[in-house]
């Protein structure tokens, strides 16, 4: 699969206010984007998971753990 790489800055006392590392900022940036992209049904369940560089399984627990449900029936369904 193709790549593409985004840039972006953003003020150094972010990192310091949150105590993370850029790696690990990077890492929040993409699992909270997946889950939101995810939970606007932008992105399957296995395009999230990538984007936010895990396993389904293990994106499968964020959802858990974010309360967001894998499966989003709508209220007359």
């Amino acid at each position: 699969m193709k790549q593409t790489q985004l840039h972006f800055e953003i003020a150094e006392n972010i990192l310091y206010t949150l105590n993370q590392t850029q790696e690990e900022f990077i890492s929040q940036i993409r699992l909270f984007t997946a889950l939101q992209l995810f939970k606007t049904h932008k992105l399957s369940w296995g395009q999230a998971a990538n984007l936010a560089n895990l396993t389904k399984e293990q994106f499968l627990g964020e959802l858990d753990q974010h309360q967001i449900p894998l499966i989003d029936y709508e209220t007359a369904e």
